[in-house]
């Protein structure tokens, strides 16, 4: 048998269960009255303080019924000897809840109000008490009436999971998401073009590195000029250097030419302090243009690579 179905439910003193026409169960209490039409198939028998629920045969429709009536049966008979409530919490700036009667009104941040009006068998309260969030109270005998107005309310505003605003329940416990940073972002789609130079410039770092021997050439290139240095990685110190903004450069062109000057001037400076052969770093840039240009210059002054 169903391990729910099978279970006997207890008959408290001062409540009244009777089977009448058609299987209908009417229960009867303090609180009171609440009645369910059971399938005809299902046996409902009282005895000594105890009612059972039974089943005529171990069909999956049988079974399934068997426990389905005998948990509805004991909803009504909690009910109508303690009852029911559930409480819910609205978060959010400016949300409010408030009552007449069973007119429920909520404010949950839209551009209108919610005005629900809820089932006689419900009472409703709602309390706005400074410091806390504003809450919904609601009373009913009919566990099955109370959780579907519940459900529909928390419809209204069901709570976000990034900051959790909306309509909760009190002790709800909400799968929080973490929030996407605004500033990655903006670095993502401004600077596309940038980033794919980066991952080029350090792919190529992995395996190029400047020795004594063989210091590394590396070159930066900008909208004003371009700029090339001469670097010893082992000690980390640039052993010289030149620029098309410096002030000893005095070579004019387009930018081409003044490339190609800039490279013939680290070539002759490289020369002079005993360095004659590199190893070129495009420092992630494509090579052609002004980065080509360079390179040229530098081996028409003598540099080797």
């Amino acid at each position: 048998m169903s391990r729910i179905g099978k279970a006997p439910i207890n008959v408290p003193a001062g409540v009244t269960i009777t089977v009448g026409k058609d299987n209908v169960v009417t229960v009867k209490g303090p609180k009171g009255e609440l009645t369910q039409a059971v399938d005809a198939d299902i046996t409902i028998s009282q005895e000594d303080g105890v009612l059972t629920v039974t089943r005529p045969t171990d069909q999956k429709r049988h079974r399934a019924l068997h426990g389905l009536y005998r948990s509805l049966i004991n909803n009504m008979v909690v009910g109508v000897t303690e009852g029911y409530k559930l409480e819910q919490e609205l978060v959010g700036v400016g949300y409010r809840a408030s009552n007449q009667g069973n007119t429920l009104d909520l404010v949950l941040g839209y551009s209108h109000h919610y005005v629900f009006q809820l089932p006689a068998e419900i009472k409703v309260t709602t309390t706005s008490e400074k410091g806390q969030t504003p809450k919904i109270i609601l009373e009913s005998i009919d566990k099955q009436l109370i959780g579907q107005v519940a459900a529909k309310i928390r419809s209204l505003r069901a709570p976000e999971p990034y900051k959790g605003k909306g309509i909760k329940f009190v002790g709800e416990v909400l799968r929080r998401k973490a929030g996407k940073s605004a500033s990655k972002k903006i670095i993502k789609m401004a600077g596309k073009k940038l980033s794919r130079r980066e991952r080029i410039k350090k792919g190529i770092r992995k395996r190029l590195t400047g020795s004594e021997n063989r210091p590394r050439l590396s070159v930066y290139r900008s909208n004003k000029g371009i700029y090339a240095q001469i670097i010893n990685d082992e000690t980390g110190k640039t052993i010289v250097a030149a620029s098309s903004l410096s002030k000893d450069f005095n070579a004019s062109g387009n930018k081409s030419e003044q490339s190609t000057a800039v490279g013939k001037l680290v070539a002759e400076k490289a020369i002079a302090a005993g360095v004659k052969e590199v190893v070129f770093d495009r420092n992630g840039y494509l090579y052609h243009g002004r980065v080509k240009s360079l390179a040229e210059g530098a081996r028409e002054g003598g540099l080797v690579f």
